[in-house]
């Protein structure tokens, strides 16, 4: 099955259809804006929409009419619920998948020759453009009309009128009487999918044979795919409808809430072959071994798997005598089972997958006891599978896919009028008691009445998650919507009623469908977050299903137990944060009352539609029996990176149970560890670790922090803000307070990283907090949470929320407040802080944390969990050395706010200075040995913990004590990397935000101190311009500050030999080593400070365009008033100047070569200069209307506002990308 050109046909399909229904539609003057009236021209027989369009082709006669007026007052109705442009559209999207549906059902059908007529009607078998139903139609239309009715006398004249001419238009015409007629017969066989057309549907929708959806059908979509005699399966159904739905799935990911209409698109993914086999197999293969071994087959369940063909079931695991006793005595009769009494239901069908592949297992099981496939057929869709679904769309699918395996084993299977037991479910949304009074009989049929309408408010939105009120007399009820008016009541409503009636019997149907219990439950629930749930479905899965709400997979879980009768089956592929997650905890509990007889667990990338590390999966089957010693099965898969090694790892698992990653578990096992997470694959020796180790919240106190309710207005990275604002040494609140600064170092996570470091933001906690504890919304309610304050600025072990899948634990020094994301673990005894850092940054830490909860989310509970075993070794020393490295490294970087001096400045002066030798390069070199020297003890000490701990907790034949290299936190030196941030130094030398002479910052906002500057003086002004070549020879330009810079560091004789060096590295071309250098600022300077500040630069750039007519930085923190002008002034009408100049003199030379090489090359320098000029020129009118406004900032506001601020809507500035 090519499942790319399947994709691109049902996307463009969707696209194309709705496209031409809408075109439809504003030919007879509909659109999502308006309605119009039928103009003048109208008369009683024909009338027209469009001023502009009275010709034939936009004119509507007859019963199109009378289609439009339907079109019209759907449209008016549904538009009371909404507005026109939302009733439009949903109604084209509805119009457009109808169609879409019946396509796809006609092709399904003539490929494998099930239409009644034996007649293609979109393709041809003669090798014809024409599909054999125009041929037949044209030769001998009474052949056809056994199939598809009888021809009215114009339908006639139209067959004749397209043999004797053959025009397009006569042809086209045919088609579309043909395809609508076939369509209109399919209602007897198939009524559920091929409704009558003869309404708006069939008047926006022209079937066209020789483009359009049906034509690339026929060329893009592999027949063979439909075939069933060649290997086609029924299934391709489901993967076209799950295509369809990929823009709308894409366009309601974005949305913050789901509405109720957005619910099948973001729920809907097929569900691959082999995990549906799987979940089928294994629960209801099971259950039929077991019947096959209570009436005394003596096969073994594997030998009966194998004899069926059912690769996928895993043999249940041994047990002990007294497991095996107790199963067996608490099991039913199965001696009395027929394949009749057996019973399935998908309760969230989406296409009818797994319904599909039980038809095909029931069909085996039925031919094994001797049934004939015909008898079969009708019996498995009868008494055997059940479906709900709150999609439309999907439940004619399934219903469809099921009426065509059963038509594969039962040639009259379409004329029995047998309708499969699936089910879109209902809404009462319009019904009341009301419209009932006349048919009620007495007040309980009335009470029952209400109840039911009250339960099905919200079907389209709770599905099948209704559980029925246990005292409803659903027959009762059925009879009230059977029952007839006496003829002395009918009235103009009865017809109404009927309809009303209609809709109370599907009500009712569907009520009486949930309130049952059957033998086996399967299903791919929907996935859906508590927080993209809208309120009507928050409300009531809160309510109903407390111990799942989270997520409506998990709420799933629970309803399709509850539909599972006692020791039945119910399998599920869901994502597996239910297995880990502490909110899941209740569910767990309740769970704990079944056998877990088998799980898959998947991990990532288990479908293949699916990409990323994000949705995790597992695949399970529980059997409703409790027996708390039951030894489970599970196929640890979560490492085998595709949905295709998976499968095969876990066939391979149930030919080979010696294989490593098959584990047989004690499910009483689970409860040794505390918030019994799934841990299938906890050794002994582990869960003896969780037996004698302290729990995490006895040694220390885990707790979460800060929530602002708005990190944009509250938080900014700590280099935006005046430095002079933030107080780095506070230990308490009170010290906090008594500081009188504004800004606070803030703990936010942040990505992997052991030992040290992440500190990057700062929080606006002037005044205790003031304006946080009183941040409110639009209705007055505080948004923020100043959780656990006790804790805030105290020393603390800390690590991410949302990590990578490696945990990594950092030290945090006295004087942070602690964020949600920023975990934090709190005690006063710091050695016990230093070991716990050791032991937390072991691969115990990673091994047990991925065991409790192997999710990228770790929670407090599964921090305050974790069994600490306490070490005699002295490692708290070897921990306090990783975090002084850590910190080294941290330090070692500009964005630190403890940087001192750049790392390839610190040998210039001391006594490594002869190794130096004035070499940039020999720098580096030092550098770089020094970096590998810290990497190395990195490693080597987290080695020694490692075997300490590894030890200490029995774990050697689980574990080893060997660290990767990209599991070592700190950095190696990286030439590129270390050379552009010694440039980027350079430039902040030059704006003095660093000085060769004082250590650390030595301008970050406040008042400017000239003491600090004796070596290399900043630039006077708050310019720093980059051009393409040297046009002033002074201060003004880049390069000739970067000249005077290295000959103060390194010296004046090594300036040439420093500045070639870093050409080299920068990889930038060009005719010389300070033209490379040139370009490197101009083109790529501020891009690389923009990444390292993370797009929150302290130097901003100006610029003219694309010609970089004018380049220049300035340093935020300099800024004042007077800048714009000052620039104007000082800068862009000097370099006006010599651009004018220059211009000249080239425009003179080129005018004047004789070479024409040469003068082709004057000729584009003249250009480039022309257009440079034209940039500066039109540059100077935004920037002088800015300088104007004299605009003052305020460094507290942060980067983003400030840049656009001083901006305002010109553009002056590069962006921040």
């Amino acid at each position: 099955m090519d499942k790319t050109a399947i994709k691109k046909f049902a996307v463009n399909a969707r696209k194309d259809m709705i496209e031409q229904i809408k075109l439809k539609a504003r030919s007879v003057g509909i659109t999502a804006d308006e309605i119009r009236p039928k103009t003048e021209a109208s008369t009683h027989e024909i009338e027209y929409y469009r001023l502009d369009k009275t010709d034939e082709q936009n004119a509507l006669t007859g019963k199109d009419i009378v289609k439009r007026q339907k079109l019209v007052a759907e449209l008016r109705q549904r538009e009371q619920k909404s507005d026109l442009a939302t009733a439009f559209n949903d109604l084209v999207e509805e119009v457009a998948y109808t169609w879409f549906n019946r396509i796809i059902a006609i092709r399904f059908m003539e490929v494998n020759n099930y239409l009644p007529s034996r007649t293609r009607v979109l393709s041809s078998t003669l090798d014809r453009h024409e599909p054999d139903i125009m041929v037949m139609a044209m030769e001998s239309s009474a052949d056809l009309e056994d199939s598809l009715g009888k021809f009215t006398p114009a339908e006639r004249q139209l067959i004749a009128q397209a043999r004797e001419t053959e025009r397009p238009v006569d042809m086209d015409a045919l088609y579309r009487m043909l395809f609508i007629k076939q369509a209109n017969a399919l209602n007897e066989n198939l009524p559920y999918l091929f409704e009558p057309t003869d309404d708006y549907a069939e008047l926006l929708f022209t079937p066209s044979y020789n483009d359009g959806v049906i034509h690339h059908l026929i060329t893009d979509v592999s027949e063979d795919d439909f075939n069933v005699a060649v290997g086609g399966q029924v299934e391709i159904i489901g993967w076209l409808y799950q295509y369809y739905n990929t823009e709308p799935k894409d366009r309601a990911f974005k949305k913050r809430k789901y509405t109720e209409t957005d619910i099948p698109a973001v729920t809907q993914l097929f569900t691959p072959d082999w995990i549906v086999k799987y979940m089928v197999e294994n629960s209801l293969g099971h259950y039929w071994v077991r019947v096959l071994q209570a009436k005394g087959d003596a096969r073994s369940e594997q030998e009966i798997a194998t004899a069926m063909g059912w690769d996928y079931l895993m043999p249940t695991a041994s047990q002990t005598s007294e497991v095996a006793l107790e199963v067996k005595t608490g099991s039913s009769d199965l001696t009395v089972i027929q394949p009749e009494d057996i019973t399935l239901i998908d309760a969230a069908m989406g296409s009818g997958h797994i319904l599909v592949y039980a038809f095909t297992m029931f069909m085996q099981i039925y031919s094994q006891e001797g049934y004939s496939q015909r008898d079969a057929a009708k019996l498995i869709i009868e008494k055997n599978l059940w479906g709900l679904d709150i999609d439309t769309r999907a439940f004619q699918l399934t219903y469809f896919a099921l009426m065509m395996k059963a038509r594969q084993f039962n040639r009259r299977f379409l004329k029995l009028g047998i309708c499969p037991n699936v089910f879109d479910i209902p809404d009462s949304q319009g019904l009341s008691i009301d419209d009932f009074q006349s048919l009620i009989r007495d007040e309980q049929e009335k009470e029952d009445l209400a109840a039911a309408l009250g339960q099905f408010k919200y079907g389209n939105e709770y599905g099948s998650l209704i559980i029925p009120d246990a005292t409803i007399n659903w027959d009762e009820l059925h009879q009230l919507a059977s029952r007839e008016l006496a003829k002395g009541q009918l009235s103009l409503d009865s017809a109404l009623l009927t309809e009303k009636q209609a809709r109370l019997k599907d009500i009712v149907t569907v009520g009486q469908v949930l309130s049952r219990q059957y033998t086996i439950g399967a299903m791919n629930p929907p996935y859906m977050g508590s927080g993209k749930m809208d309120a009507t479905l928050s409300k009531y899965v809160k309510k109903h299903f407390p111990n799942s709400k989270s997520d409506l997979f998990a709420v799933f879980i629970e309803r399709l137990r509850a539909l599972t009768m006692q020791d039945g089956y119910f399998a599920m592929v869901t994502q597996h944060a239910w297995m880990f997650l502490s909110s899941f905890e209740k569910l767990r509990q309740t769970l704990r009352q079944d056998m877990l007889l088998n799980m898959a667990h998947l991990g990532t990338r288990a479908f293949e539609e699916i990409g990323g590390e994000v949705v995790q999966s597992t695949t399970f089957v529980f059997k409703k029996q409790q027996i708390s010693n039951f030894v489970g099965t599970y196929e640890r898969l979560v490492s085998f990176d595709s949905q295709n090694k998976k499968e095969q790892a876990y066939l391979e698992a149930v030919k080979n149970m010696t294989t490593p990653y098959l584990y047989r578990t004690n499910q009483a096992n689970f409860t040794k560890i505390p918030g019994m997470p799934i841990a299938y694959w906890a050794s002994e020796n582990l869960l003896h670790d969780f037996e004698i180790g302290t729990r995490m919240d006895d040694v220390a106190s885990p707790h979460v922090g800060l929530q602002t309710g708005n990190n944009t207005k509250f938080l900014r990275q700590w280099f935006e803000v005046p430095f002079a604002k933030i107080d780095f040494h506070a230990k308490s609140i009170s010290d906090a307070e008594q500081s009188g600064k504004k800004w606070f170092p803030y703990n936010k996570g942040g990505s992997y990283r052991k030992w040290y470091g992440n500190y990057d933001y700062v929080v606006n906690w002037e005044h205790n907090g003031h304006e946080i504890r009183n941040f409110t919304d639009a209705n007055g309610k505080v948004r923020s949470r100043p959780q656990n304050t006790d804790y805030y600025f105290h020393e603390a072990i800390t690590w991410s929320d949302v990590n990578s899948g490696k945990f990594s634990l950092r030290y945090r020094s006295a004087g942070s407040i602690h964020d949600v994301k920023g975990m934090s673990a709190f005690t006063k005894n710091h050695k016990m802080i230093l070991e716990l850092l050791g032991l937390m940054n072991t691969k115990i830490g990673n091994y047990i944390f991925n065991m409790i909860n192997p999710t990228i989310s770790l929670q407090i509970g599964n921090f305050q969990s974790f069994p600490v075993i306490k070490s005699h070794t002295a490692n708290t020393k070897v921990s306090e050395t990783a975090i002084l490295l850590a910190k080294y490294d941290w330090d070692s970087f500009e964005t630190s706010w403890d940087f001192q001096k750049h790392p390839l400045l610190l040998h210039i002066a001391d006594e490594k200075q002869n190794e130096v030798d004035g070499k940039l390069q020999n720098a580096f070199k030092l550098w770089q040995d020094e970096t590998q020297s810290r990497f190395d003890q990195l490693k080597a000490n987290e080695e020694a913990l490692n075997r300490i701990f590894i030890n200490l907790y029995g774990l050697n034949d689980e574990l080893s004590p060997e660290v990767a290299d990209k599991d070592v936190s700190v950095r190696l030196s990286d030439e590129t990397r270390d050379i552009k941030s010694f440039l980027s130094y350079f430039v902040g030398v030059v704006f003095g935000r660093y000085s060769l002479d004082t250590p650390g910052l030595a301008f970050a906002g406040g008042q400017w101190d000239a003491t600090k500057y004796h070596s290399f003086i900043p630039n006077q002004d708050n310019l720093l311009m980059l051009n393409d070549a040297d046009y002033f020879g002074d201060s003004r330009d880049i390069m000739y500050r970067l000249r005077e810079f290295l000959a103060v560091t390194f010296g004046a004789d090594t300036v040439e030999e420093n500045l070639a060096y870093i050409a080299s590295v920068i990889g930038k071309k060009a005719d010389s080593d300070e033209a490379a250098i040139r370009k490197y600022f101009v083109d790529d300077f501020f891009k690389d400070h923009n990444k390292l500040y993370q797009k929150r630069p302290i130097y901003w750039e100006f610029s003219t365009g694309r010609n970089d007519g004018f380049k220049a930085l300035m340093y935020l923190h300099r800024y004042d008033a007077n800048e714009l002008a000052m620039v104007r002034t000082n800068y862009l009408h000097p370099l006006q100047g010599k651009y004018e100049t220059r211009l000249a003199q080239i425009t003179e030379i080129a005018a004047n070569e004789p070479v024409i090489s040469q003068k082709k090359r004057y000729e584009k320098t003249r250009k480039h200069l022309e257009k440079q000029l034209d940039e500066v020129r039109k540059y100077d009118a935004p920037l002088q209307h800015l300088a104007s406004q004299q605009i003052e900032l305020d460094l507290d506001d942060g980067v983003v506002v400030n840049h656009q601020k001083l901006q305002s809507d010109e553009k002056i500035l590069t962006k921040l990308k």
